[in-house]
């Protein structure tokens, strides 16, 4: 991935897409992704992973107003033998209060363009079977339901 930290993206309502860095815009995300993934059990859980997660690459591009997230995404640009060179989005989330603004779609955007520039083939993500809205929303953003993903539990979460 690119060491270089792109630009802001100023949207027209005064929003703004710009990565979260270090631990305190991290901890600015969490009333966000903590509607996604309820399973974290607090915001110290959520900064210390995603710290862990950036050794890997994982970054967080996140809608702004001021200092309060709208909505974020976390992502990776990865490699494996099905996709080749990708950007694959883990977490793609709006919160509640501020859907229907096209927060989603900006950051779908802007995801895609830094998938361009770090020269990927595809952009990728997963959601659950049964999220009928997410579904709706990637394909209408123009993603294809391409995929079929299996998950056999082994053993109880950490």
């Amino acid at each position: 991935m690119s060491d270089q930290i792109p630009s802001p993206v100023f949207l027209p309502n005064g929003i703004v897409l710009r990565h979260a860095h270090g631990p305190g815009e991290l901890t600015a995300c969490f009333p966000v992704i903590s509607q996604l993934r309820p399973r974290l059990k607090g915001v110290e859980e959520w900064v210390e992973r995603a710290s862990e997660m950036a050794t890997e690459g994982y970054r967080v591009l996140a809608a702004w107003e001021n200092d309060r997230v709208l909505a974020m995404a976390g992502y990776r640009v990865m490699e494996n033998l099905i996709h080749d060179h990708f950007l694959y989005v883990d977490d793609l989330v709006t919160a509640q209060a501020e859907r229907g603004k096209r927060l989603g779609a900006a950051l779908l955007r802007e995801l895609t363009a830094i998938g361009v520039d770090e020269y990927c083939g595809r952009l990728v993500l997963d959601t659950a079977a049964t999220n009928e809205n997410a579904r709706r929303f990637y394909k209408r953003e123009g993603l294809a339901d391409a995929v079929i993903g299996f998950v056999k539990l082994l053993g109880p979460p950490a």
